[in-house]
């Protein structure tokens, strides 16, 4: 009861902020890795269903169809999604990538009102804090036009549109998704029941991409150091980032709310760049910007 009480209030935000910590190691594991997306997402979704397998055998996995429909709809766009951010990240960087997901809050805030729409009576009820998130968003807007003027960001954008319309609808699934399983089991299972489809789905567009798409070395690229370093690393960070994440996700009123504090990963990218001594190319002002409008749209519900 008091776990409830916790994530009800400030919990949600804590988390969703430690979550952030472990995407941003997420987004730059390629960065520096540099492996073909497909196969590290891949084997990620392997490792993941062996590491939780234990844990899930002493769980009850949901009973309701519609969580599985939900992850199995997440698994369709998602995983190609993150087979796009880590090839984006390996040609732009981690800290570039991360900067441009800040689209995703916009659709997922709209479109959550398809699955509640008794949110909008909410936000009427409470003007200021209404007034507050139509700021953020128009605060969003303004910096992304400005963010569009940095080459470097203009042309990660464009090549993760994509995946930016796959994590909006994923954003808004994942929160229908655990709204039909007890807590527990719906934070885990979430994770195990999303990989087992991915790994068998993206398993076989690898193999289809290697037979009709083949280049030149790429056959060596299955097994080797590099990717053996990347899988783990990506594993170990989105893992943790899923658990701390879901458990937000769980108690926030609206999930845009919570991608929203995500969108504080650049942040912590570039205290990661300060002490790495790199050099960033993007335009650092306005990403933050974005990430600033976008942690107030998140406080706003937080009362």
């Amino acid at each position: 009861m008091i776990f409830h009480d916790f994530m009800a209030g400030w919990g949600w935000v804590i988390l969703s902020l430690i979550a952030a910590v472990f995407l941003a190691g997420f987004y730059l594991v390629n960065q520096y890795l540099r492996q073909p997306g497909h196969i590290l997402v891949f084997w990620v979704r392997v490792l993941v269903v062996i590491f939780l397998s234990p844990l899930i055998s002493r769980l009850s996995l949901p009973t309701d169809w519609h969580f599985y429909a939900a992850v199995l709809l997440t698994v369709l766009v998602a995983t190609f999604a993150d087979i796009r951010t880590f090839n984006v990240s390996a040609k732009y960087g981690g800290g570039v990538v991360a900067r441009v997901q800040p689209v995703t809050v916009w659709g997922a805030f709209l479109l959550w009102f398809l699955f509640d729409p008794q949110l909008i009576t909410q936000y009427l009820s409470h003007p200021w804090n209404t007034a507050g998130i139509l700021a953020a968003l128009g605060g969003c807007v303004f910096f992304s036009m400005r963010l569009n003027k940095c080459q470097v960001t203009r042309a990660a954008m464009i090549e993760m549109a994509p995946a930016l319309v796959g994590y909006t609808f994923t954003t808004v699934l994942n929160k229908y998704a655990l709204s039909h399983a007890t807590l527990e089991s719906g934070v885990y299972s979430y994770m195990f029941v999303q990989s087992v489809f991915a790994a068998v789905i993206i398993g076989i567009y690898a193999m289809i991409r290697a037979k009709y798409y083949p280049v030149a070395g790429s056959t060596t690229g299955w097994v080797t150091k590099p990717m053996l370093a990347a899988t783990l690393l990506a594993t170990f960070t989105w893992i943790c980032h899923m658990t701390y994440k879901n458990y937000a996700m769980a108690f926030t009123p609206n999930p845009s709310f919570q991608a929203a504090l995500l969108l504080t990963a650049p942040v912590f990218i570039s205290i990661f760049y300060h002490f790495a001594r790199h050099k960033e190319e993007g335009d650092v002002k306005s990403g933050m910007g974005i990430v600033a409008c976008a942690l107030l749209l998140a406080l706003m519900t937080v009362r």
